[in-house]
């Protein structure tokens, strides 16, 4: 089995829903709220491990009352390198959710912000495999030149976020050039190349870098380009699965851990993009960014998921 790795943010995320969301100035009531263990890369850690994955997490939580939560609803998510940062708060994050499932969010990072890599035991990076980065602080692009002459086989995994592509291209194409597998949206490779039809965007990232891109396409489904040795690159595209959306929150965290599950373990690219697409359809089904992430006997009666 693969070795993944998985760092970026944990967070306790307080979730509300709303008929509209308020303008500026202006008051809404909220119909429902609740409180979630979230973080993308959290969530990206327990998408893969509820399939059956062994992975680490490579975080940080305050020394707040959230922190044993956090930690507790990793589930069987390897916690050997999780750290506990003394007098900081836990990530938080404050997400309104409207009656389409679209959402707002504001987020704190406070522990996560203090995660030391150079606690993390070289002899373990040299055994990964994969390592999924989540929205990385400016300190880990940095740190990513070490971690690959640590191990020069790893394969980096990375979903910037919109806080990251909207900084441009110049500022991530030192990660880009390290990353192997790279998950976008629209809005983020609008970014990016802000002047170029999707395909050219797809081809350029391909020259910088990453062999494998996903661009998430939201209600149209997902785009899946690979390099091949030969140079040339396969676009594939699916169309979404129906569902009723209820909390589009953690649907691009689900896409990924699919995503990453399949091309562990070597599957063609039409499943590997199948499982994505699956993972984040159930995840938007349900309120909460894990609430509907599936077991692995869950997807038993998928005859392409082994």
């Amino acid at each position: 089995m693969a070795a993944i790795a998985v760092h970026g943010f944990i967070n306790v995320d307080l979730a509300g829903k709303t008929a509209a969301f308020a303008g500026a100035d202006q008051e809404a009531e909220l119909e429902e709220f609740q409180v979630f263990s979230g973080g993308s890369a959290a969530n990206v850690a327990v998408g893969l491990s509820r399939l059956g994955q062994e992975v680490f997490f490579l975080g940080a939580t305050g020394d707040d009352g959230y922190a044993s939560l956090l930690i507790k609803e990793l589930e069987q998510v390897r916690c050997d390198y999780i750290q506990q940062i003394p007098g900081v708060v836990s990530g938080t994050v404050m997400i309104t959710v409207d009656r389409h499932g679209l959402r707002t969010m504001y987020t704190y990072p406070g522990a996560n912000a203090h995660f030391n890599w150079s606690l993390v035991p070289r002899l373990f990076v040299g055994g990964l495999d994969y390592l999924h980065l989540s929205s990385p602080a400016d300190a880990v692009i940095k740190q990513l030149v070490h971690l690959k002459q640590a191990n020069s086989r790893l394969q980096v995994s990375l979903d910037p976020s919109k806080l990251l592509t909207g900084k441009g291209l110049q500022y991530l194409k030192p990660l880009l050039e390290r990353t192997a597998i790279l998950f976008l949206n629209e809005a983020e490779l609008d970014d990016l190349f802000p002047s170029c039809q999707r395909s050219e965007a797809i081809s350029q990232l391909h020259s910088i870098g990453p062999k494998h891109i996903f661009v998430k396409l939201g209600a149209k489904g997902a785009e899946y380009s690979s390099m091949q040795e030969s140079g040339q690159h396969n676009r594939i595209h699916q169309r979404a699965l129906p569902v009723h959306a209820v909390d589009s929150t953690g649907a691009g965290d689900a896409f990924a851990a699919g995503a990453l599950y399949g091309l562990a373990r070597g599957w063609e690219q039409e499943n590997v993009l199948r499982l994505g697409i699956e993972m984040g359809t159930r995840a938007v089904a349900a309120v909460g960014a894990r609430t509907g992430l599936p077991y692995r006997h869950e997807l038993s009666g998928l005859n392409w998921f082994s």
